[in-house]
């Protein structure tokens, strides 16, 4: 049982102790008002865009970028969706491969601009449909292509709207596509004319406009590229007006047979079953070319 004095003491120190507690509840509501009367400001009056400045490369009007863009001057900062502000930029404008969205505390949005190249042309019979590397569709309707962009036989194309990505009805067009040109670009390769990627397990290109290359499967090209480059690069120092095939579907090994007919500026329909490698109907054939192979 408790004295009076043991009850007031325990009273005193339960109100003591209910407001302490009101004491933080207040302090911590106090602080979230703050909080949210701070950013509130910092969305409606502070931070707001005040200049907006391309960089990179010269494709488009710095204006032009800044439209396709969307962003306006007066805008929060730090509501901006550069994403999205990105890929408008990328949609709008064909010629811009990439573009980069940066931001500063000065209230400055920059946008960097990477230039898409034509590395492909897509021969519709009476136009071309230039591509870059990445498969961006660049333009349509192109009556005439550059020496230094390859044709290019792919099959059936279902889109082909600039500023989007081309879209193939095969499955893996597209990605062959992509690394077989990024395989020649990391070697420094150069001098394809034209590349046909209508079989998945071999894809074939024309080499300066006169020798053809059965390359295999584009994801093992990059392995296969020091040695297709150096086979090359011998093969034009010793007989630089040679004609012909080269077959480089096995890692490490050259197959050279010489043209009976001028090889074409386009490359030939395929006329024998393709495989991982020389098939049976081109073994005599083989047996009687000239074989290069890697060195030990």
């Amino acid at each position: 049982m408790l004295s009076n004095d043991e009850r007031r003491q325990a009273r005193a120190l339960a109100a003591k102790r209910k407001r302490r507690r009101r004491r933080i509840f207040w302090g911590v509501l106090l602080s979230v008002l703050l909080l949210a009367a701070g950013v509130t400001l910092c969305l409606t009056v502070f931070f707001k865009i005040s200049a907006v400045t391309v960089t990179g490369d010269e494709v488009y009007a710095p204006e032009q970028v800044v439209e396709a863009s969307g962003i306006a001057l007066g805008e929060n900062l730090f509501l901006l969706r550069a994403g999205d502000a990105a890929e408008q930029i990328e949609a709008t404008l064909p010629y811009v491969e990439t573009a980069e969205i940066s931001r500063s505390l000065s209230c400055t949005v920059t946008i960097h601009v990477t230039r898409a190249t034509a590395a492909a042309a897509l021969d519709n019979g009476d136009s071309y449909t230039l591509l870059s590397a990445s498969g961006k569709v660049l333009e349509d309707g192109v009556m005439s292509v550059g020496e230094d962009v390859m044709l290019l036989s792919a099959g059936e194309v279902r889109t082909r709207v600039p500023g989007d990505t081309v879209e193939f009805a095969g499955e893996h067009t597209l990605e062959d596509l992509q690394q077989t040109l990024a395989a020649f670009s990391e070697a420094g390769f150069t001098g394809v004319t034209a590349l046909d990627l209508q079989t998945h397990t071999n894809i074939r290109a024309v080499y300066k406009g006169r020798i053809t290359l059965e390359l295999g499967a584009a994801s093992s090209l990059a392995d296969k590229m020091a040695f297709i480059k150096a086979t090359l690069e011998r093969s034009e120092q010793t007989d630089p007006t040679f004609a012909g095939t080269f077959d480089f579907t096995i890692e490490n090994r050259a197959y050279r047979n010489a043209a009976t007919e001028p090889v074409p500026t386009t490359v030939p329909a395929q006329t024998a079953a393709e495989g991982d490698g020389p098939d049976a109907s081109s073994e005599t054939t083989l047996q009687a070319a000239t074989v290069t192979t890697a060195p030990a």
